[in-house]
């Protein structure tokens, strides 16, 4: 689940995970900030040490070599090997939030992810993935400290990924019910094409 800030990611992403589980399907809940969160707070209390903001920070070189650092080892083993550990023991993934968002970030703050070629072609990517969507007024009114510029540009951002990685849009603006059901029918769509594949080669 990606999408801009109030439109329910994380909401939507826990609703989907209880829902498929008492459909009787096996499925893990992944909370892709707390993979970020640890590199963050230092990042934070340096840039409060040197008496800068953590945006103009992360800008330098230094800040951008450390994240490759962190990326390289401590980010992607954590992400990749726990996926692929949960694929062994029989469990799916629900994300709330993923690497899309993370890419989006760096690119609010005028600069790309350090190492972003490698991070798009190491990350396993999902069978599907779904950017949250919502009016303007709405984010507003649920986020009154962020300026309709700054939505307006974020949703810019997500639209590049839409284009770049597939990704499905899901208006919230609906009711909650209607939203989780679109939801499920192309998580459902997604696993039968996925099936269908594995029996077309043999697998």
């Amino acid at each position: 689940m990606s999408g801009t800030h109030g439109t329910g990611k994380s909401t939507n992403a826990g609703r989907c995970y209880y829902l498929l589980n008492k459909h009787g399907l096996k499925f893990s809940y992944l909370r892709h900030q707390d993979l970020l969160d640890p590199f963050g707070f230092v990042l934070r209390r340096t840039a409060r040490i040197l008496h800068m903001r953590t945006s103009d920070l992360e800008r330098t070189n230094p800040a951008r070599t450390a994240w490759s650092v962190y990326f390289l080892l401590v980010y992607l083993p954590l992400l990749v090997l726990g996926i692929r550990f949960r694929r062994m023991l029989g469990y799916s993934v629900v994300s709330d939030r993923y690497l899309y968002d993370m890419l989006v970030g760096f690119w609010e703050n005028q600069t790309s992810a350090p190492l972003q070629k490698l991070l798009v072609k190491v990350t396993p990517r999902p069978d599907v993935s779904f950017v949250l969507e919502a009016d303007e007024k709405r984010i507003l009114a649920d986020r009154p400290e962020h300026t309709l510029e700054y939505i307006m540009d974020e949703k810019r951002q997500y639209n590049k990924l839409v284009g770049a990685f597939g990704l499905k849009r899901i208006s919230t603006n609906d009711p909650p019910e209607t939203v989780w059901n679109n939801i499920l029918r192309e998580i459902e769509i997604a696993f039968s094409q996925d099936s269908h594949q594995k029996m077309y080669r043999g697998g």
